[in-house]
């Protein structure tokens, strides 16, 4: 993605008119795709699934870029997590007979950074959600107007550039 399509995205996302809600919902659902690895089947089931809710588009797409950075960091955490899950002996059986279905093993369950991430993104699930909707509703009520009545802004509003880029929105 080209850095000014993403600048785009963010400022489109910060200035639209959207709940808080549907902007915390993106970030919460963004950790999902974000933190486990991206070739498998089920970082693409997950992200049509996430699509067909109604939540903030630029945000999802930052909040995803964001908890891509930074998943090379959550990844030690993540194997612990899923080699736990995947060597419990109580579910051993319902591992081995996903695995034996026919389109299951191409969501890569059974990778320990896999299994971990997802589990990691289920349990910060709620808690990211309830700060990002925090977040989203303090910076609506305290700062977007400072931020939208401030000198840059205003100097980038009378750009030509700023005005063609986004004459289309």
């Amino acid at each position: 993605m080209n850095p000014l399509t993403f600048l785009r995205y963010f400022i489109r996302g910060l200035t639209k008119d959207n709940e808080p809600k549907q902007i915390a919902l993106a970030i919460s659902f963004g950790i999902f795709i974000g933190i486990i690895p991206k070739n498998n089947l089920l970082v693409h089931i997950l992200f049509i699934l996430f699509l067909c809710f109604k939540i903030n588009i630029p945000f999802f797409i930052i909040s995803i870029t964001f908890f891509s950075l930074i998943s090379p960091l959550t990844d030690p955490l993540t194997d612990k997590i899923g080699y736990f899950i995947l060597t419990l002996d109580s579910l051993k059986g319902f591992f081995t007979e996903l695995y034996n279905m026919p389109i299951v093993p191409w969501t890569s369950f059974n990778n320990t950074v896999v299994m971990g991430g997802t589990i990691l993104s289920i349990i910060l699930f709620l808690p990211l959600y309830f700060f990002s909707l925090k977040v989203v509703s303090y910076y609506n009520i305290k700062l977007k107007d400072k931020i939208l009545n401030s000198k840059i802004v205003k100097a980038l509003k009378m750009s030509f550039l700023f005005e063609w880029y986004f004459k289309n929105d």
